[in-house]
């Protein structure tokens, strides 16, 4: 049966390592995730690396990570970090992408930042090519606020949002 946005259930829970990094390792794999959220020549992360990457994201914000209803259960398919420099998200496992959870997550974020009282959130780095994610942040308010070039030499947009 094919998901729809309706049908999913999601919820935001914090991450818990070392226990997280099984279901995480397959999507920092995942030459898809790695292509849009990460940029063009990245290499799949091993969990030394993915360890450092949850280390750092610790340590600038609150990492979360996304989970959906199957069959009564929760499951872990991507993480989220809350972040006053910046709002990384994957949604690691590939059934659940292009169902809406973005725009659900997002939600969810933007209410949890507002108990925090911050005024606005802000998007670093968005890669030209990806029109879903340019999409779906300026559908919930992110409106451009400058451009980039990465190292490889990839146009990025970066984003912020009143709250």
């Amino acid at each position: 049966m094919m998901k729809t946005e309706q049908h999913i259930d999601i919820r935001l829970r914090p991450l818990l390592l070392p226990e997280d990094l099984k279901h995480a390792i397959a999507w920092y794999q995942d030459e898809e995730v790695l292509y849009y959220s990460e940029g063009i020549g990245v290499r799949p992360y091993n969990e030394e690396r993915l360890e450092l990457m949850y280390g750092y994201l610790s340590r600038i914000g609150k990492v979360y990570i996304i989970e959906a209803i199957e069959e009564g259960l929760w499951q872990p398919i991507g993480d989220i970090t809350l972040s006053e420099q910046d709002l990384p998200i994957a949604i690691g496992h590939p059934d659940y992408r292009s169902k809406g959870i973005g725009r659900k997550v997002l939600q969810l974020i933007q209410e949890e930042a507002r108990r925090f009282g911050w005024t606005e959130l802000k998007v670093k780095m968005i890669y030209d090519y990806n029109e879903r994610s340019k999409r779906l942040f300026t559908s919930m308010g992110f409106e451009e606020k400058g451009q980039g070039v990465d190292s490889n030499g990839v146009l990025y947009r970066s984003y912020v949002c009143a709250l």
